[in-house]
């Protein structure tokens, strides 16, 4: 009962450009019953659809369809085992032909027909990310040559998606978001995203976001008591100090990314913030710290790949200052071993301070390769660590 549209499998090539739409025509004998057509209505609400033999299809065809030789009666499609709950003179049945199209497959069922059977299954279609406009995908090597037939299959299956891109390996050196290239559709990659009732307006292209993130970011807001002040070390485009700030918490917000500090500015506009609860930085996250003279209840460092190099600001933050100041609560972000990922962020995080710390959480964020998870440390900074006079005696960097 659930078909397949024809497999078109082109010659492997350096890179294969052209989409045959017209190879994924397939005409298919269906099951019928001609019906008056007064009577259509009447008859098509006695029979059951919850098992149509079209299920599977993106756009299915229509279930009631004319009938060529007398305009006054009409064909309604059936299941092949389909029994019909009543028996009519004037019903009859026969069989007709279907002619399915292009438009009536999914994405992964054309990608599927597409790409060789060593490869077929390698491809999760439905797992790509959207940031507005832009399709934003991660293709592996052995994707390589139909990549952009690949994009366009996408950008056609996907109304609302207007540009489909690759990220491609190579990480900015200072800035860390990755260079990406044009699959299909239109060379435009500043958009907009919306997250919990937020705007964020960004260049995809030039600093680093990621819709998966969402939940995260909601998490964070909602543990960050109101009136707190947040120091938010690696903010990018704001999806933490944004939330945060709306809620009135104090939020102190850097990014070294230029391009991320300008988005910042524009969203804090976008999304009427108020200006008293949020102060932007552009600048090295250590400076912000160092420089920072008031009570700092939590600082968030979303930079799991080398957040956790960043804790040496810690050390002796506090000893010139006057005794008494509340130590700050820390979230740091980490990429973690999957075996045993709290112990070995807890451990990574430790040797960094010079002292074993005691996490209020280690909290699983999401799996972002087979072996490694995006985990989250919340601790409070030691005061051994915030008064020590000196860095280099307790730690290794």
């Amino acid at each position: 009962k659930c078909f397949s549209p024809p497999q078109h499998k082109p010659q492997p090539c350096p890179d294969i450009r052209v989409l045959d739409r017209e190879r994924f025509n397939l005409t298919i004998t269906c099951r019928a019953i001609e019906v008056p057509v007064k009577r259509c209505t009447e008859i098509v609400k006695l029979l059951d659809r919850t098992d149509s033999i079209f299920s599977h299809l993106q756009h299915k065809p229509r279930f009631v369809q004319p009938c060529e030789e007398d305009s006054s009666r009409k064909l309604i499609l059936l299941d092949d085992d389909q029994t019909l709950p009543f028996a009519d003179n004037d019903i009859s049945e026969r069989s007709v032909d279907v002619k399915l199209t292009y438009k009536n497959w999914s994405a992964s069922q054309i990608i599927r027909a597409i790409l060789p059977p060593s490869i077929e299954d390698t491809l999760v279609v439905s797992g790509f990310e959207i940031v507005g406009h832009i399709a934003h995908l991660n293709l592996k090597e052995c994707h390589q040559p139909y990549k952009s037939i690949i994009g366009q299959v996408i950008l056609d299956k996907n109304p609302s998606i207007k540009t489909v891109v690759n990220k491609l390996n190579t990480i900015h050196a200072e800035y860390r978001y990755f260079e990406m290239e044009l699959l299909a559709g239109e060379n435009n990659l500043i958009t907009t995203a919306i997250e919990h009732k937020l705007k964020y307006c960004m260049d995809f292209s030039k600093l680093y976001w990621n819709s998966r993130l969402g939940t995260e970011h909601r998490r964070i807001a909602d543990l960050v008591p109101v009136g707190s002040t947040v120091l938010d070390m690696f903010c990018g485009i704001g999806p933490f100090a944004l939330p945060l700030a709306k809620k009135k918490c104090h939020v102190h917000a850097n990014d070294l990314n230029p391009e991320s500090y300008k988005y910042l500015l524009k969203n804090i506009e976008i999304n009427k913030i108020k200006s008293q609860y949020i102060t932007c930085y552009n600048q090295d996250g250590r400076e912000l710290i160092r420089n920072f003279t008031g009570q700092i209840d939590f600082v968030l460092m979303n930079l799991p790949a080398s957040a956790y190099e960043f804790l040496d600001v810690f050390v002796g933050l506090f000893s010139k200052r006057e005794e008494g100041m509340k130590p700050p609560t820390v979230f740091c972000y980490h990429f973690a071993d999957i075996e045993a990922p709290k112990a070995f962020t807890i451990a990574a995080i430790s040797d960094k301070l010079g002292c074993t710390i005691v996490p209020e959480e280690v909290h699983l964020v999401r799996k972002t390769a087979p072996k490694t998870w995006m985990t989250c440390v919340r601790f409070t900074v030691p005061e051994s660590v915030l008064y020590s006079e000196s860095r280099n005696k307790r730690l290794r960097f």
